[in-house]
């Protein structure tokens, strides 16, 4: 998967407009960035890496080490 593959995938989770997310992006400065969307996201990664965990999602800090997991 690209790294705009990944990116556009994080978009379409977290429900924000297209080409919005950087990889410098802080997830405290993305408002939809909460319990409910990471887990989401868990939900729709476990096709990519299986053994993700809520708690690896949830330590990042930036949409760039979100896109490391996968």
């Amino acid at each position: 998967m690209t790294r705009d593959e990944k990116l556009a995938l994080l978009e379409k989770v977290l429900g924000v407009e297209p080409n919005t997310l950087r990889e410098d992006t802080l997830l405290e400065d993305v408002p939809q960035w909460d319990s409910l969307n990471i887990l989401s996201l868990q939900i729709e990664l476990t096709v990519i890496q299986p053994d993700m965990t809520f708690e690896q999602l949830h330590q990042c800090e930036s949409i760039g080490e979100v896109c490391m997991l996968f």
